[in-house]
């Protein structure tokens, strides 16, 4: 529960029930603060000012507070003082404003509403302009791919399904991660050699692609060859600048986030908040990386560049990690495991997995005959446009990663987008708790375009959604059973039945009538763009729903003039040439719109297109020229079979209350 009210003398405050419902506070909450205001934080009731608060927006305060009530609530666990945090109370003293936008160059945070929950990029893939590169985070390979795992790769093949119809040369990377202490264990338990079992992993993933029309360019595997010499190479440019360094370390240490944790990171009884297992104390000897060095220019860049990581909300939490955080170094070697490629020149060591695996990003852009150089992989699409990752990982991508390619003295991702969680019962969803959406049997129930629409064209993707298969059914009925599905079945129905000779909608238009000025024309000359738009924004869902807007303009057409009723055998010429035409217009909205959700269903889209055109499915190869409105015929409308439903309506009874 939140709660805002205004209170007298100017002062706002939000009462928050306890602190595990603070990560879910939404920033629109809070008020606007202007310039002049003042920000206090209190817990149960023990009031928290810090000057440097003062005037900072709300997201940025939010950020603050999310930290700085967790640590609290640690330091009264550790106290002894009742542990049960009751009440926090956010306050601040503002001027009245209309505004709910701030943006400060200065310190870099943005607070707008709507960007703050959903990506806001601007990628200029618009007209096929040179390469484009998105990635997935490479996984883990400690266990089978889950719809967590299909999530953010099924975004990034929309995302290059989309570039490749502008003609773009796509670089859409996924893979494996598959070093580390963790991965380890995991084989040991299984009675298998690590590499044994990370070849085993390797091959579920790509077989889910395939099941899920995912078809990545390139697949990184951090066992490769190829990948290790690339390491290494970064490894010697780092220390050439003396960015590298070892001593001792000490802390707590979760392998299954094979990190190193602050108390922030852990709750009663130093457990992980990600993995709710406790952490092992440990003291090592290792090498690390002086982040520190590099801490003020990440920070510069990533307020210089307001775009640099998505959404916005995202942006600020980092913000005030590198505000509020010590400038600190990391490490980069493990004494723990053996499994890993060796630290060069050391081989009591290997090196950490994160330092090791950011590195496949680059590597796997290699072709067969390419040097294995990081000059190589800078000709074959780095740097990378879009980094899609968990909100998990944002560390290890929004200040770790950068500072790694500044001291290599290499080029910056463009755009590091993080997705929320998927959460069942909600609660992440995750093997060690036992509550994952297996993709397998999803796809073979629902089929792939099925899943592929609902999360990426209906799901948030900056916001953490909870997944409810009767809602999954539900949304997946309405936008393509009901809305594309039935207009498309209904129209070649009528038209094969009805209309005697490849005709184009054109010709059936009455002398003086202007085709240019039909509802339908007009909706799809508007489609393209507005789909364009949110596509180079990241925002997956708004683009889903201005290319179905053609679908809806042609099916309120539809039921407006009830075409069908004028297409008896006793309606005069002019009623049945007037009901095809209709027919006709609808149809061609329908190919458009065909094409436009082409990256989120290509197998519907593949379908439609070739009903209308009765080509083969293997000829089906859609360009973004393809959704521009054409007079031509389409002999499908003529000709062809009685159709069947493109897409029938899935059952929804089976799966209410699920």
């Amino acid at each position: 529960m939140r709660q805002a009210s205004a209170l007298s003398g100017g002062h706002r405050c939000v009462h928050l029930s306890s602190v595990t419902k603070l990560a879910c506070f939404r920033q629109p909450a809070l008020p606007s603060l202007q310039a002049s205001s003042s920000v206090c934080c209190s817990i149960s009731g023990q009031q928290i000012l810090r000057p440097q608060w003062q005037g900072v927006p709300p997201a940025a305060f939010f950020a603050a507070t999310v930290l700085g009530v967790k640590r609290f609530a640690s330091r009264v666990r550790r106290g002894g003082s009742g542990g049960k945090v009751s009440c926090v109370r956010l306050q601040s003293t503002v001027q009245p404003s209309e505004s709910v936008v701030q943006s400060s160059t200065e310190t870099g945070v943005v607070d707008k509403h709507e960007s703050s929950k959903s990506p806001q990029a601007d990628l200029r893939v618009h007209g096929g302009r040179g390469s484009f590169t998105i990635t997935t985070p490479l996984f883990y390979a400690n266990g089978s791919p889950h719809i967590g795992s299909a999530y953010p790769t099924i975004a990034c093949d929309v995302m290059a399904r989309y570039a490749g119809l502008q003609n773009g040369q796509v670089h859409f990377v996924t893979g494996m991660d598959e070093h580390g202490e963790k991965i380890a264990r995991t084989a040991r338990g299984k009675d298998k050699q690590p590499q044994e079992m990370v070849d085993d992993i390797a091959a579920e993933f790509q077989e889910l692609w395939e099941k899920l029309s995912v078809q990545p360019d390139h697949f990184a595997r951090t066992t490769s060859p190829t990948h290790k010499q690339l390491v290494q190479q970064m490894w010697q440019r780092c220390a050439d600048k003396g960015d590298i360094y070892k001593r001792d370390y000490q802390g707590w240490y979760c392998v299954g986030c094979e990190a190193y944790l602050d108390d922030d990171e852990m709750s009663e009884g130093h457990c992980c908040n990600i993995h709710l297992k406790e952490c092992e104390y440990r003291t090592e000897n290792n090498y690390f990386f002086r982040l520190s060095k590099y801490w003020d220019r990440v920070a510069d860049h990533i307020k210089k560049t307001p775009n640099f990581i998505l959404p916005a909300g995202r942006q600020n939490e980092v913000i005030y990690w590198l505000r509020e955080d010590n400038k600190r170094d990391f490490s980069i070697s493990r004494a723990s495991t053996s499994w890993g490629l060796p630290v060069p020149g050391d081989d009591s060591q290997v090196i950490y997995v994160w330092f090791d695996a950011l590195i496949g990003y680059m590597s796997s852009l290699l072709q067969p005959g390419d040097p294995p150089t990081l000059e190589a992989a800078m000709n074959r699409g780095w740097p990378a446009d879009v980094h899609v990752i968990g909100k998990d990982i944002m560390r290890f991508h929004a200040i770790y990663w950068p500072a790694m390619l500044m001291s290599a003295d290499l080029p910056l991702p463009k755009h590091i987008c993080s997705h929320g969680f998927l959460t069942k019962c909600g609660l992440k969803m995750g093997k060690s708790l036992g509550n994952v959406v297996e993709p397998v049997p999803l796809v073979k129930e629902f089929g792939a375009d099925a899943v592929r629409f609902y999360f990426a064209g209906v799901l948030s993707f900056g916001e953490d959604v909870d997944f409810r298969y009767e809602i999954f059914v539900k949304q997946v009925n309405n936008f393509l059973a009901n809305n594309l599905g039935n207009m498309v079945h209904r129209v070649l129905t009528l038209s094969r039945k009805n209309l005697s000779e490849v005709t184009s909608a054109k010709d059936l238009f009455d002398e003086g009538e202007d085709p240019t000025e039909h509802p339908v024309y007009q909706a799809a000359c508007k489609a393209p763009a507005l789909v364009a738009e949110q596509f180079e924004q990241l925002d997956f869902t708004k683009a889903a729903r201005a290319a179905l807007g053609l679908a809806e303009a042609a099916n309120l057409r539809l039921t407006t003039l009830t075409p069908w009723n004028y297409l008896k055998a006793d309606s005069s010429a002019d009623d049945r040439r007037a009901a095809l035409r209709e027919l006709l217009m609808a149809a061609e909205g329908a190919r458009i719109c065909a094409v436009l959700l082409w990256p989120f269903t290509p197998n519907l889209s593949s379908r439609i297109l070739a009903e209308l055109s009765l080509d083969g499915l293997e000829t089906i190869n859609p360009t973004w020229a393809d959704t521009g409105w054409q007079w031509k015929p389409l002999r499908g409308l003529a000709e062809g079979k009685k159709p069947k439903p493109l897409f029938p309506r899935i059952d929804v009874e089976p799966w209410m209350g699920q």
